[in-house]
């Protein structure tokens, strides 16, 4: 018997299928990848082989020049050797932070807060040291390899002419942090290696920081240089052109040398500044390349605070110059009668107190009373005029308010307002006696030397007035153009006739001729001035204070003058002042000219030569200059 074997068709195991599938899938998936980035991608990634061989190097741009109205450069660029760290990469590694500050010869620490603060730009180069010897910059250089994340090299760095004298004007340069960053990106700007921290360095950033050039470096594997592909120059920026006269303040800085104190002058022509001296000052360079702590500490601590701009920052009670408000107050009420007697027995009584004046005037008019400083009469103004007039004076001569000063940290100074007393008086009520100590200056009003500068200034000019401003104009590299930053447009006090103004200029010129700012005249010239003596809590000697203005007529300087805790206006700010007007407004001696025999004659100037014609015919504002 046979079997018949039928044919079995074997079971196909799952199993064996996953695994040639998955083969399948995933070379299909190589083949796409392979394909995508050899075709899709070829262009890009060509690109950024050839990018992972480059290496991008920025130039600092020259930082824009600041020259004075003659030319004359306060503040320029140098080329120094520089040496920066990465913050990241040198505070991970506190032997390099040690290497580096012994080799520098700085405080280790020091150099630690400067990176700290620079931080949240961890790869961004920093710079610690400026102005480095070229012995310590050569051996940093040889040792960069064991020193990652240290780099030498050379910069154009920012120097001042006199770095004391001009602090409070220009201010300084240092490596920006994250509100500089913050504040130049909302102007679409990127902040350069240093920015401008105070100053006209500060207001003026985008004009003075220029374009940074780059270089494009090829490398090697080790990021080792090769060759330079590409270099693109670096633009600087531009050239800033002040109103203000070096030589003026030069002469308002050494004046005030040992003692504290602010000299304002403005060109009442436009509103030029000619000088803004604050004293004392201080060395802004010690902030290139990161101020030490030892540095910090004794500025910060200094009694005398010279980080204050005292011109523009410090409100002072202005005392009797504040008679000059108290005057247009008078007139705004409709009571001013220049030709009216008022008694002066010694004082001025309100309710069971009495104010002493300077002396027992007996019947005195205007002229004589702004001559002799007559407290009892202009208390008597006042009170007649009433405290919202004596405000509304006060706001049109533009106190109360900033001046607009192309400088950041102006002070509004105060005038006490309805606002202000329900605001700051505890109980806020304003008594009589308050509003005889606003007469003269004294008591809850102050103000700053720039503001008493921009008054006179408008008296000068018969009640019209320009913004007062530092810069002039602006250059750009390459140009001949100047243009004005910004619009000189006038302010004024409206509704004063003309005979005011005459009068009082009349009773300001004889408070130099025979009254207590006889130290402020100038030979040959008709000077306008009053003084001020204002007392303060913090000293039993009063403020100092001066304001002038010359020529009567056509003036050409108005300035103010403030001592602290000096004395009489008429015996320390007088001549002072004196000094910087005979400067401005008179030419120059002539120096010896060789004579036959070998001796040689000094060309004098007659005292009583009348120079007012030759000051009128000078033209408003000097020539500016033009970049080269």
């Amino acid at each position: 018997m046979s079997v018949i074997h039928e044919k079995v068709t074997p079971a196909i195991d799952a199993r064996a299928l996953i695994f040639p599938i998955v083969l399948g899938i995933g070379l299909l998936a190589l083949f796409v990848r392979l394909w995508f980035l050899q075709v899709v991608q070829a262009e890009a990634l060509s690109e950024k082989a050839e990018a992972t061989r480059r290496t991008v190097v920025e130039k600092l741009a020259p930082r824009g020049m600041i020259v004075d109205r003659k030319g004359r450069v306060l503040a320029g660029v140098q080329s120094d050797i520089v040496v920066t760290a990465e913050p990241r990469t040198v505070l991970r590694a506190p032997e390099i932070l040690r290497t580096v500050a012994q080799l520098l010869g700085k405080d280790a620490a020091d150099i630690k807060a400067q990176l700290e603060d620079n931080e949240w730009r961890p790869y961004v180069p920093t710079p610690i040291a400026t102005g480095v010897p070229l012995e310590i910059a050569t051996r940093l250089a040889e040792a960069a390899t064991a020193l990652p994340g240290i780099a030498v090299e050379g910069s154009p760095i920012r120097r001042y002419a006199d770095p004391a004298l001009y602090s409070h004007v220009l201010g300084y340069v240092a490596t920006p942090n994250e509100r500089d960053v913050t504040r130049l990106r909302e102007k679409g700007v990127d902040p350069a290696a240093y920015v401008g921290k105070l100053g006209l360095e500060y207001v003026y950033e985008t004009s003075l920081m220029g374009v940074p050039g780059k270089d494009i470096i090829e490398v090697d594997a080790r990021r080792r240089p090769l060759r330079r592909v590409q270099s693109d120059n670096a633009i600087p920026g531009d050239r800033l052109v002040l109103a203000l006269d070096a030589d003026l303040q030069r002469t308002a800085y050494a004046l005030l040398e040992g003692r504290k104190g602010a000299i304002v002058a403005i060109d009442p022509r436009d509103g030029g500044v000619l000088c803004l001296a604050s004293s004392p000052g201080y060395d802004t360079s010690l902030f290139l390349g990161g101020i030490s702590t030892k540095d910090y500490a004794r500025l910060r601590d200094d009694p005398a605070k010279p980080q204050i701009a005292r011109a523009i920052a410090t409100g002072y009670a202005p005392g009797s110059t504040f008679k000059i408000v108290t005057s247009l107050a008078s007139q705004l009420a409709g009571q001013f009668n220049p030709n009216e007697s008022i008694n002066c027995p010694g004082y001025y009584a309100i309710g069971n107190r009495r104010m002493k004046c300077m002396s027992r005037h007996g019947a005195i008019s205007f002229h004589r009373a702004m001559t002799k400083s007559c407290n009892t009469f202009f208390a008597t103004l006042a009170v007649r005029a009433g405290p919202e007039k004596m405000r509304e004076a006060a706001k049109l001569l533009g106190l109360g308010q900033r001046t607009g000063i192309d400088l950041i940290g102006e002070s509004r100074g105060i005038v006490p307002t309805e606002e202000w007393i329900q605001r700051w008086r505890k109980p806020p009520v304003w008594y009589g006696g308050d509003t005889v100590n606003f007469a003269i200056g004294q008591g809850e009003v102050s103000t700053t030397p720039l503001q008493m500068a921009h008054l006179i200034a408008m008296v000068a000019n018969r009640g019209h007035g320009f913004e007062p401003h530092l810069v002039k104009g602006t250059i750009a590299p390459g140009a001949r153009a100047v243009l004005l930053p910004k619009a000189l447009v006038p302010n004024q006090v409206p509704q004063v006739p003309a005979a005011f103004w005459d009068r009082l200029h009349e009773a300001l010129g004889s408070v130099v001729r025979e009254g207590t700012a006889r130290a402020a005249a100038v030979p040959g010239i008709a000077v306008a001035a009053k003084t001020g003596s204002s007392e303060n809590r913090q000293s039993r000697h009063t403020h100092s204070w001066l304001v002038a203005f010359a020529p009567i007529g056509r003036p050409t300087i108005a300035i103010a003058v403030l001592i602290e805790n000096a004395g009489h206006g008429g015996e320390v700010a007088a001549p002072i002042a004196g000094k910087i007007l005979r400067q401005a407004l008179l030419p120059p001696v002539a120096k010896p000219e060789p004579q036959p025999g070998g001796k040689g004659v000094l060309a004098s100037r007659p005292a009583d030569r009348n120079l007012s014609a030759e000051i009128n015919a000078r033209p408003a504002s000097a020539p500016l200059p033009t970049a080269r």
